[in-house]
Parts: structure tokens; C-alpha cells; sequence
């Protein structure tokens, strides 16, 4: 028998889902024989290497960013260094007008000061130039030399009072190349603030395109771990229901079921112990019926020979009283000599055959007793009894026993007893028969009678100082034909069954009965019957 799938016992959305070619990668992976410990290693290496994946690409965006921030601030440095440059050429300018006004040799010292700021900005700044500026910064150094030449003939005009010729060198010479310098310098200028302004575009472009970047890997890094921890646990959830499913249903007896996993892990190997278990159930629950039918057949016959039994031993009782009853009345009228004088030598046979036909008779009253409670066909005569009277009758039938053994032999009754309902007769057998079984097996000492009420139960309680019973046979005194050992039939005699009479009328009064005893130290029974029965069929 194939085990239906439990599928329509999921949410319908994982239902859904599974059917999904996720459904497929779940199974997939299912299948991929490797331990559950592998497999939850791998999911968990595959974060980690995203997981390092995104610093990786986020260090890089960092890097990059410094780079390019760095780059600049060198740019931005340049551009000060040029200003610097157009300072120094304004400066050189000023002194030399200055010079041509004052016609001294101090205006000439500020303009070598200013031309050796002006060369030493222009060295650093020709060092961290880009290649494509270097030729621009060779035009102004050029231009400067020419500048300074006609510093140098302005001067030597000036230290000579020709100042006209200053004049003229100045302003046919200086200015032009110096504003050549400016244009140069201004050039230069022009070209680093465009390289900053392109800088700042690129690191802005730059920023914004790391954060995609970023938040790019990290949403597909998440969207990975997500379907990764869906795959691989419902890779372990889908044979965790299925095994839920199946053993739900071998809980209500429904055997011989298959598990069907795709996984080649644990899981799969759960399910092939669990089908192999389903299979020996359904072999055992198998075996098991048949021969609960067998027992049961068997249980019927038995039942049907028990009836056939009972009915028979009650039959046979009633043909074996007849006959029993004539003989002892034919004995007890010969002793009565109603039939003459009976010699001497008759009366001792004639007495051996009355007694031991009086237990002949308790013996047949006691299997048909038994007999007809195993029939059902005992009922109770319940009537009004006194449990006095009770008591008094059995009392004053065993005293000559008792005092025969020389065995002390008392009865108590309370007076405060109230008159009680139910089968007086059969109570008084039960009574009689603890009654005498004590007196049988008790050698010396005392067997007492005792009864008292505890509410709307009356309570029997006989007592000895008996041989007792050993504890692993108490059990078993109240089987039908069985006594403690062969010993004791062979010395005490008896059926063995006035135990089990005793308890099946107990029962049938609405009772139980009960023994404590110790091997040695006598024995104590009791059985306790409502104080009003309404009686019944066995």
C-alpha cells in the first residue's frame, strides 16, 4: 500500500511555491548526497563568501574614493601653486615700475625675490603636473627667462640713467612678455580648475555609483541567503512533514505505508528505517489478527465446553443426590432401629456410612453450587436475615469441632446492627465454609468470628492461628479446585472448592472478599456485603 502525499495538508502558498521551480531546486538539493551537516556547512560558507563578497566590493568603493579624493586635493594644491604663480608675475610687474620710479637698486633685489618665488612655485608645481600640462609649464619658464632678461637690461638702464631706454625696453619688452606669462599662467590656471571640476564630477559619479554598486550586491547577497536558507531548510522540512503524516497515521493503526523522500541524507535513511518499520507493523499486525481470530474461535469453544460442563455437572449432581438422599435416610432409619434391633457390630459400619455420606452429599452441593453459577442459573433468595442469627448458626455448628481439637472458638457480633436484606442461607455458607476451613487447618490456638458495620457495609472477618498461606499463593486460594499443595488435600482433604463458592457468592451479593495471612502465624479472611442487596443471577 503507497502512502498518499500530504501536500493538501500544507498552506496553500507553500503548496504554491513548491510546484515552483524553487519546488525544483529544494528537491534538487534534496538529493544531493551529503550529510545534513554538509549541507548546512555549505549554506552557511555561502553567506559567509557573500558576506565577504560585500566588504570586498565596499573596501574597493572606499579605495577608490580615497584615490580619486586624494587626486583632488592635488589638484586642488596646483591650483593654489598657479594663483601663487600669477601673484609672483603681478609682483615682478609692480617692482618694476617701482624700480623705474624710484631709479634704485632695491626695487631690482624685489624683483629677483619675487622671479625666485615665481621659479621655485613653478618647480613644484612642474613636478606634480600631469604630462599633458608639463609643456604648457617649459612655455612659462621660457617666457619668465625672456622676462628676466629685460629685468636684467632695465636694470643695467636704470643704474645708468638711461631712462628712456628703460621705459622703452619696459614697454615694448616686459609688458609683452609678461602678459604673454599671464596668458600662459592664466592658461594653466584655467586647465587645473577643469581638471578639479572634472575630479569633483568624477568622485560624485564615483560615490553614487558605489552606493548602487553596494546596495546592488548587497540586495542580490540577501536575495542568495534567502533563497539558500528556504532551499536547504525546506529541503529538511519537506521530509519532516512527510514523516509527521506518516507516522500520524501509523498511530491510528493504518500499517504497510511507504515514506517518500527524495533525500539522500539522514532523512533518507529515516525513511527507509521507518518504511522498513511500517512493513514489519503491517506483517505483525497481520499475524496478530490472525491469531486474535484464532484465540477468539478458540475462546468461543472454550466457553461452549465450559456451559456444556457446568450444565452436566449440574445434571449429574441432581441424579447423584437422589440416590445419595435414599441412602442416607435408609441408614439413619436402621440406626433409629426402626427396622429392629441393630447388633453391635452393624451399628459402627452403619454410623462410618452415614458420615462419610453426609460429606459425600456437602461434596456433590458444592460442585452443584458450582455448576450453577458458571450456568447463570443461581439466583439470590433475598430476604430479610439477622446477622446474628447468622453468626449464631455457624457458631453452634462447628463448636463440637473446635472443642474436639481443643481450639478456643469465639463469635461477636455488635447488638447495634440493624436488620439487614439479602440472601441470609447463602451468606451463612459463606460464613461456614471460612469458618470451617479455619478450624480445619488450625492445630492450636483460637479461631474467632467477628462482624461489624462501617457505614451501609457489613464487614465478616474470621481469624485463626492457623498453618497461614505462603504470599506467592494467596493469589490462587480462590481458584476452583485448587488448594495450596498436594500435601495439604492429601492430609486435610477437600475439593477445593468452598474458597471459590465463598467468592462467586460474595460477588454475586455485591461484595468482595479478601485474605491477609503469613506462613506459620495463621490467617485472617473477610468479606464485606451491602447491608441491603438487591440480589441478582450469577
Amino acid at each position: 500500500m503507497r502512502r498518499a502525499s500530504h501536500a493538501e495538508r500544507m498552506p496553500p502558498p507553500v503548496v504554491a511555491l513548491l510546484a515552483s521551480p524553487l519546488g525544483a531546486l529544494v528537491r534538487a538539493v534534496a538529493r544531493v548526497r551529503a550529510s545534513v551537516h554538509v549541507k548546512l556547512l555549505a549554506g552557511f560558507l555561502l553567506i559567509t563568501l557573500l558576506f565577504l563578497v560585500v566588504c570586498a566590493v565596499s573596501f574597493r568603493t572606499v579605495a577608490e574614493t580615497a584615490r580619486q579624493t586624494n587626486l583632488l586635493d592635488e589638484a586642488h594644491e596646483r591650483v593654489g601653486w598657479s594663483r601663487q604663480i600669477e601673484h609672483a608675475l603681478a609682483m615682478q610687474m609692480h617692482f618694476t615700475s617701482m624700480a623705474l620710479l624710484t631709479q634704485g637698486e632695491d626695487g631690482v633685489s624685489l624683483i629677483l625675490r619675487e622671479n625666485n618665488r615665481f621659479n621655485d612655485t613653478l618647480a613644484r608645481l612642474e613636478t606634480a603636473a600631469p604630462r599633458e600640462e608639463r609643456a604648457l609649464i617649459q612655455s612659462i619658464r621660457g617666457a619668465q627667462e625672456d622676462a628676466m632678461a629685460t629685468v636684467a637690461d632695465i636694470a643695467n638702464a636704470v643704474r645708468d640713467r638711461r631712462l628712456a631706454d628703460a621705459m622703452t625696453a619696459m614697454r615694448t619688452r616686459q609688458e609683452p612678455t609678461y602678459q604673454r606669462i599671464e596668458a600662459l599662467v592664466g592658461a594653466l590656471v584655467a586647465a587645473e580648475e577643469t581638471r578639479m571640476a572634472s575630479l569633483r564630477s568624477s568622485i560624485a559619479a564615483a560615490n553614487r555609483q558605489s552606493v548602487r554598486m553596494v546596495a546592488g550586491f548587497a540586495v542580490v547577497s540577501v536575495a542568495i541567503a534567502l533563497l539558500a536558507g528556504f532551499v536547504i531548510s525546506w529541503s529538511f522540512i519537506l521530509p519532516v512533514r512527510e514523516a509527521h503524516g506518516f507516522l500520524s497515521e501509523v498511530a491510528e493503526g493504518r500499517f504497510g505505508g511507504t515514506l517518500v523522500v527524495p533525500n539522500r541524507d539522514e532523512f533518507g535513511a529515516l525513511a527507509e528505517h521507518m518504511n522498513w518499520m511500517s512493513h514489519e507493523l503491517r506483517r505483525l499486525d497481520d499475524e496478530h489478527r490472525v491469531a486474535a481470530e484464532a484465540l477468539r474461535s478458540l475462546n468461543d469453544r472454550l466457553a461452549q465446553a465450559s456451559r456444556a460442563k457446568s450444565e452436566f455437572l449440574a445434571n449429574m449432581s441432581h441424579e447423584l443426590r437422589t440416590p445419595l438422599n435414599a441412602i442416607l435416610g435408609f441408614t439413619e432409619i436402621m440406626l433409629d432401629e426402626l427396622y429392629g434391633e441393630v447388633p453391635p457390630t452393624l451399628r459402627e459400619p452403619l454410623v462410618d456410612i452415614q458420615t462419610n455420606g453426609r460429606h459425600l452429599l456437602r461434596l456433590i452441593n458444592d460442585v452443584l453450587d458450582l455448576s450453577k453459577i458458571e450456568a447463570g442459573r443461581l439466583e439470590l433468595g433475598v430476604a430479610e436475615y439477622s446477622v446474628q442469627e447468622i453468626v449464631d448458626v455457624v457458631h453452634a455448628s462447628l463448636k463440637s469441632l473446635a472443642l474436639e481439637k481443643g481450639l478456643g472458638f469465639t463469635a461477636r457480633v455488635p447488638p447495634d446492627i440493624p436488620a439487614a436484606w439479602g440472601d441470609g442461607r447463602r451468606l451463612m455458607q459463606c460464613l461456614l465454609n471460612l469458618a470451617g476451613n479455619a478450624l480445619k487447618f488450625t492445630h492450636q490456638g483460637r479461631v474467632d468470628i467477628d462482624v461489624r458495620l462501617e457505614g451501609e457495609w457489613l464487614w465478616y472477618r474470621v481469624s485463626d492461628t492457623g498453618i497461614g498461606i505462603p504470599k506467592d499463593e494467596v493469589e490462587n486460594i480462590f481458584a476452583e479446585f485448587r488448594q495450596v499443595d498436594t500435601t495439604i488435600t492429601k492430609e486435610y482433604g477437600g475439593t477445593g472448592l468452598g474458597l471459590s463458592i465463598t467468592k462467586r457468592l460474595v460477588e454475586l451479593h455485591g461484595g468482595r472478599i479478601g485474605v491477609e495471612s503469613e506462613l506459620g502465624k495463621g490467617s485472617t479472611f473477610f468479606f464485606t456485603v451491602p447491608l441491603h442487596t438487591d440480589g441478582g443471577r450469577a
